[in-house]
């Protein structure tokens, strides 16, 4: 287990010069993202619900190998698919929510009763 307490980030977001285009940066690295097309993006990079939802599962698949080294059992793969829906119509005070998400984990090399144990953990983290 790390010594370190807090996890730190940091990333930077600009205009492109191309309506529903941004740049983002997150230390050396960088990448494009779009608006949807009915909000007037290109619509062919991912868009900031897909960034998001990029995050929170790379997130779950790093703690559920974490977990699983630390308890010593033999996780050859993690894989976990999230998907959202958020209510664009809805009025709100406040920022923007997701109505409804569900994530679904796939962990190969280890027995589903373990398998279980781990996503537990990662819900109640």
């Amino acid at each position: 287990m790390s010594n370190v307490r807090y996890l730190t980030g940091e990333a930077v977001t600009y205009s492109s010069g191309t309506p529903g285009r941004a740049l983002w940066s997150a230390r050396q690295n960088h990448f494009v993202t779009d608006d949807l097309t009915d909000h007037g993006g290109p619509g062919e990079a991912a868009t900031a619900i897909e960034l998001f939802l990029g995050g929170v599962t790379a997130c779950a698949v790093f703690m559920v190998e974490r977990l699983a080294r630390e308890a010593g059992l033999p996780l050859k793969r993690a894989e976990v698919k999230m998907s959202a829906i958020a209510d664009r119509q809805a009025k709100r005070s406040g920022p923007p929510v997701l109505d409804q998400s569900a994530m679904h984990f796939e962990l190969v090399g280890i027995t589903e009763q373990d398998a279980a144990k781990l996503v537990e953990t990662f819900k109640n983290r």
